[in-house]
């Protein structure tokens, strides 16, 4: 089962346990998107979103969900979030500003997917998600997510 959450203390490099997320009893969750988002109070929370919850583990199959945890490092506890507008696992979560935006992904678990083309961004003071305007004009689920400013150029090419 993967249901343990660790937290690092930076200044020292230690790890330990922090408190365990509010999943239901015997249920995992794995491989949704994780990102930091930081409120105009300066108040930062780690926020959880998507993913698989299952209690058995497996990448062809399992459902993907829309839920939303939020964690309160100050405090070490976890609350349920606001809903994802669409349910997404396998996507990428890239910082943005004071928050990130969730790209890529996929509407399920199964070999053949939908592709999620969708870019989510999370809004920490409103405690919501926006689906923005833009749209990836390739989805994927493997993919690396990079947000540059602009005149930035990115090239990318195949190995050969």
């Amino acid at each position: 089962m993967y249901d343990k959450v660790f937290r690092l203390d930076t200044s020292t490099g230690a790890s330990s346990e922090a408190a365990p997320m509010p999943l239901p009893e015997d249920t995992s969750i794995m491989i949704g998107m994780c990102g930091t988002a930081t409120k105009s109070d300066g108040k930062q929370v780690v926020v959880y979103a998507g993913g698989m919850e299952s209690s058995v583990y497996s990448f062809n199959g399992d459902p993907a969900t829309d839920k939303t945890y939020l964690y309160d490092p100050e405090l070490d506890s976890w609350t349920t979030g606001p809903t994802l507008p669409e349910t997404r696992t396998w996507g990428r979560a890239v910082q943005y500003e004071d928050s990130f935006v969730i790209v890529g992904g996929a509407k399920d678990s199964m070999v053949g997917s939908e592709y999620r083309g969708s870019i989510l961004r999370y809004d920490p003071d409103g405690e919501s998600w926006e689906v923005l305007e833009q749209r990836l004009e390739n989805p994927s689920t493997a993919m690396t997510a990079l947000l540059a400013p602009p005149g930035f150029n990115v090239e990318c090419s195949e190995n050969e």
